[in-house]
């Protein structure tokens, strides 16, 4: 080949060179738009196998609020039960989204459980009126608060999974 053949063919034109960026920009245009569909499906979607395992123990958490009227062994059967459904919620989290209800279902279960904690060692161990004190107070207010952020909890799964 000749330097004169080899100058007529020009190897990028500014044709060719179009080209190449307009394929480049719609191809990252696409991947822009699916990592953004990807994202907000990660974050905002509740796969139906959590929302369905979710609701389950949700049921069976909500069983065991009425903690002051079983005695051990039924409080007992009834809190193996609901850990085992919260166990089956945690095996189908997929998203994002999914992990944020499963926490908010595991402390909804931890303060549940905790409260019967609590009504069997006052009942084990039960307080004079003269053991009153600022750190009783200080417990009843605890108590008052976990009983509000449970209610809290309770009500916005219940909103999230209804």
């Amino acid at each position: 080949m000749k330097i004169r053949e080899l100058l007529q063919i020009e190897i990028l034109r500014k044709r060719t060179i179009r080209q190449i960026l307009v394929v480049f920009g719609i191809a990252f245009a696409v991947l822009f738009l699916t990592a953004g569909v990807l994202y907000e499906a990660e974050m905002h979607w509740l796969t139906p196998g959590e929302r369905s395992a979710a609701k389950a123990a949700l049921v069976e958490i909500d069983a065991l609020q009425n903690a002051e009227t079983m005695n051990g062994e039924e409080f007992d059967l009834a809190e193996k039960k609901a850990q085992q459904r919260f166990q089956a919620a945690r095996d189908a989290q997929r998203s994002y989204r999914d992990m944020e209800v499963g926490a908010a279902l595991s402390t909804y279960f931890i303060l549940t459980t905790y409260r019967w904690d609590e009504a069997r060692y006052e009942l084990e161990f039960p307080v004079s009126y003269s053991e009153i004190d600022a750190n009783r107070k200080s417990e009843i207010e605890h108590r008052q608060s976990n009983i509000e952020m449970r209610k809290r909890l309770r009500s916005a799964l219940h909103k999230e999974l209804d």
